[in-house]
């Protein structure tokens, strides 16, 4: 597998000073660099996108390593041989390795190497015919951004490669800028959907890519009206050309294209958004349309729910009292207030799991800890920390986030019943639904955040001689009927703001 979008400069893989295999005589490589998409026009914007980086199997026959070809060419300009090369760990160690023992001669007048590697009946005698096969198949960007070099010159059977793009790249991207608590602006990607592109009569579906989406492109140059390009920003639709002279395209080029949009930034905050923080402890709260997390910033957990500040007293006031926090503690962002759902599970709740009076002793002379109508997480799971041990309760459920301190916010904690609501159900609580989750896993799957199934558990804990235990809300948003310690439930923890 390639490694495009995800990986940063700094991961860029030497493939340099590679051991030689004993026999001299076998063909094999001495060095593989790769030359990423260099700039052009002003429309050009650097990203992740153009990084290549090899990925090692365990040995040669391992089917998750990347392997590289080389052609053979002979004195009569034809191609003889497909060579295929492995690359592998070995002790620590990664090498290219030939896979078909093919050994040097003076029958090899030119090779062309090119990556990856691809079986083929007709073998190509020259970039070109390379090209051809890879610009019409039907696959990825990751497998048709062909990567090619030529060698004349062998230095005891063996080659050094230094890749070029073979094509060029075309993407897209859109930008607007959010304001941080220390009123400093960002930029930040846009999502987009519909994209797309003409040159001429073809229509191509560029792929997402590291918050921009790409294509590869076989092209002499782009003309207004000639080359268009559409997408869509929530909800609206556009379509663009570009003004002026024509774009000469070259190879190994990436060219991409502003996306415009009728905005510059969403005001206020809303469920979906991304909580995000600063090594220097600003806050970004970044709008749920956003493609990524800028450079410099950590998500920390999405927003699920924005406080009511209607009313007397307000929701947030009433959350303050009920959860007998320290408002000055908690300014919030930007005037607003509201809860942020962890990107990761933490623990299951500890033990023991079969002892009820254990965990219910915990919360003795509380009133509302089976209240399923208050949003108290915060300080149930106090009375829970600070009674467990004289229980003879061995608490796990937030030693994942116990250590972590996020200015201006509470610590993570274990949500009530209540606040389960608008997490799994979403701003519609009173009614039993899956919404909000679905939501917010699509959010989560945008920054590689755990994704929340099943029966997730509240702090919120029922006693009664009937049933007693914690209890537990379906992903489908209603309460799940069981009552106790949960022994394999994971809790996912939140935090207010």
């Amino acid at each position: 597998m390639l490694l495009f979008s995800a990986c940063t400069q700094d991961e860029i893989m030497n493939q340099a000073n590679v051991e030689r295999p004993v026999t001299d005589e076998l063909l094999n490589i001495g060095s593989v660099n790769v030359n990423n998409f260099a700039e052009n026009t002003e429309s050009r914007v650097i990203n992740d996108s153009k990084t290549v980086t090899f990925e090692a199997g365990t040995n040669i026959n391992d089917a998750n390593g990347d392997e590289l070809g080389v052609l053979l060419i002979d004195d009569s300009g034809e191609a003889y041989a497909n060579v295929a090369f492995k690359y592998v760990n070995q002790n620590g160690e990664n090498k290219w390795l030939n896979k078909t023992n093919e050994y040097y001669s003076s029958k090899i007048k030119k090779a062309i190497a090119y990556f990856p590697y691809t079986e083929m009946t007709d073998l190509p005698s020259t970039k070109e015919e390379l090209k051809e096969i890879f610009i019409n198949k039907d696959a990825g960007f990751k497998e048709k951004d062909l990567l090619v070099s030529e060698a004349k010159e062998f230095k005891k059977a063996t080659m050094d490669i230094n890749f070029t793009h073979a094509f060029s790249m075309i993407a897209f991207s859109a930008e607007a800028i959010a304001t941080t608590s220390k009123n400093t602006e960002v930029t930040y990607s846009l999502e987009l959907s519909d994209v797309a592109f003409s040159i001429g009569d073809k229509l191509y579906t560029p792929e997402l890519v590291n918050g921009r989406y790409v294509c590869i492109v076989d092209v002499p140059q782009l003309q207004k009206d000639d080359f268009r390009y559409f997408y869509t920003v929530d909800n609206q639709s556009y379509v663009k050309t570009i003004s002026g002279n024509p774009i000469e395209i070259e190879s190994n080029k990436s060219y991409t294209f502003k996306c415009p949009v009728n905005q510059t930034g969403t005001s206020g905050i809303a469920a979906g958004d991304f909580y995000c923080v600063s090594s220097s402890n600003d806050v970004l709260v970044l709008p749920g349309n956003a493609a990524g997390v800028p450079e410099g910033w950590t998500c920390k957990g999405i927003v699920f729910h924005i406080m009511d500040e209607s009313g007397s007293p307000s929701e947030w006031n009433t959350f303050v009292t009920n959860n007998e926090l320290t408002e000055s503690d908690i300014p919030g962002y930007n005037g607003k207030h509201g809860l942020v759902v962890s990107l990761i599970n933490d623990n299951n709740y500890g033990t023991p799991t079969n002892n009820i009076d254990s965990w219910s002793n915990c919360f003795t002379d509380y009133n509302d800890s089976g209240n399923t109508d208050l949003s108290n997480g915060y300080k149930m799971t106090k009375l829970l920390t600070d009674n467990a041990s004289d229980n003879g309760i061995t608490f796990t459920g937030l030693n994942l986030h116990k250590d972590e301190i996020i200015a201006g916010t509470t610590s993570w904690y274990i949500p009530s019943f209540n606040e389960l609501k608008y997490l799994v159900r979403g701003e519609n609580s009173g009614t039993p639904s899956g919404e909000g989750l679905e939501y917010v896993n699509g959010q989560l799957s945008k920054i590689n955040g755990e994704e929340l199934s099943g029966s997730i558990p509240s702090v919120t804990f029922i006693n009664n001689s009937d049933v007693s235990g914690f209890c537990l809300m379906q992903s489908d948003g209603q309460e799940n009927g069981w009552h106790g310690i949960p022994g394999s439930e994971k809790i996912r923890p939140i935090f207010a703001f």
